[in-house]
């Protein structure tokens, strides 16, 4: 059984607010893929980028170099769960971080936590005190998830949720009282949405303590 970390970056389709694909817009001088791409590598020994069906692969090829490898997913359909059965089936690592294309902050530090927490749990989320969970931010046991992905699409469910409800150990993170701890800010869950949310990343991006 494989012992390394692998990340799986869902990049498929377009953004319905942006009218583009996210992962390829420029932030301070970069595409989005590729700054998620650099905070993972020292995080992981695998980035694996998983666009579209029918986007083209040597679009991302092309700004992430030798930084991830990039798969078409391997069904239609445009939800995270088609692109997370895509990636699982693409990897052999136990451990598999799930992650968004548009969150160009991602803390190397939590990404480890993470990891750490889910060693001997199904997943690992980190979870608001409120209830909201970040399940696009979250480590995974690979072959139990995979099940569990493949029986919420064939239920014709494709939310995350459906899929974490089916995992037997799911251990949950607070957001506030632990990640904070070691990501004051919690950039590593800003995400892009709207072009607006572009603007505030840019002036994050500049300045020095961007979360790492």
């Amino acid at each position: 059984m494989s012992t390394s970390r692998t990340a799986i970056v869902l990049a498929g389709g377009r953004s319905s607010r942006f009218g583009l694909n996210k992962g390829l817009q420029t932030l301070a001088g970069k595409a989005l893929i590729r700054h998620v791409a650099e905070r993972l590598s020292g995080a992981v020994d695998e980035v694996l980028v998983v666009v579209g069906r029918d986007e083209s692969k040597a679009k991302y090829e092309a700004v992430l170099l030798s930084l991830a490898r990039v798969i078409n997913d391997d069904q239609e359909g445009k939800n995270p769960l088609v692109g997370v059965v895509s990636g699982l089936r693409a990897v052999e690592s136990d451990l598999v971080a799930v992650l968004a294309c548009d969150t160009p902050f991602i803390s190397r530090a939590v990404i480890d936590l993470l990891f750490q927490r889910a060693s001997d749990a199904d997943a690992a989320i980190p979870r608001w005190n409120a209830g909201r969970i970040e399940p696009l931010q979250a480590v995974y046991r690979r072959l139990p998830t995979l099940r569990a992905a493949q029986e919420a699409l064939a239920n014709r469910d494709s939310s995350q949720k459906e899929m974490i409800n089916r995992l037997a150990r799911v251990v949950y993170i607070s957001v506030e009282d632990e990640i904070r701890s070691i990501d004051p800010s919690l950039r590593t869950f800003f995400n892009i949405n709207a072009r607006e949310d572009m603007l505030a990343a840019e002036r994050m991006a500049g300045e020095k303590n961007s979360s790492q």
